[in-house]
């Protein structure tokens, strides 16, 4: 199993410069050590799911308006994880991997922000129940 690895800063400055929510690196005993977990506040323009919010922080204060996802490196493999559901995936969640930060964050910045076809599965999914194995 590969090494997690801490995202360089500049990388989540990029993030945050587009006005994304990016949290700290996660502790070394979470699930994904390391990684940072972005979301898009409720007062940003870009792609979002009608009907849909989540909050981060005390009390629920951030709101977002669409799926957070995860940035994470993983023995040298950039992830970009938007999973809901657990066990996952599910409908509408993706999982993808890069070779390098760059593709990583313009995936993020693609799902906020560019074609809506990711964010409109998301939003298809929630209009569907969900059948659970027998």
């Amino acid at each position: 199993r590969g090494k997690m690895a801490k995202i360089p800063e500049e990388y989540t400055q990029r993030l945050r410069s587009r006005g994304l929510f990016v949290a700290d690196p996660m502790p070394s005993e979470h699930v994904f050590p390391d990684g940072v977990l972005v979301g898009k506040p409720t007062t940003l323009v870009g792609n979002f799911i009608p009907g849909y919010k989540t909050g981060y922080g005390m009390d629920d204060a951030l709101e977002f308006d669409a799926p957070p996802v995860w940035l994470l490196c993983h023995g040298g493999v950039w992830v970009v994880l938007a999973e809901e559901y657990c066990p996952g995936p599910g409908p509408g969640d993706f999982l993808d991997e890069w070779h390098s930060p760059e593709e990583a964050v313009q995936d993020i910045l693609d799902f906020y922000f560019g074609d809506p076809q990711r964010m409109q599965a998301k939003a298809e999914a929630r209009k569907k129940p969900v059948r659970l194995p027998e």
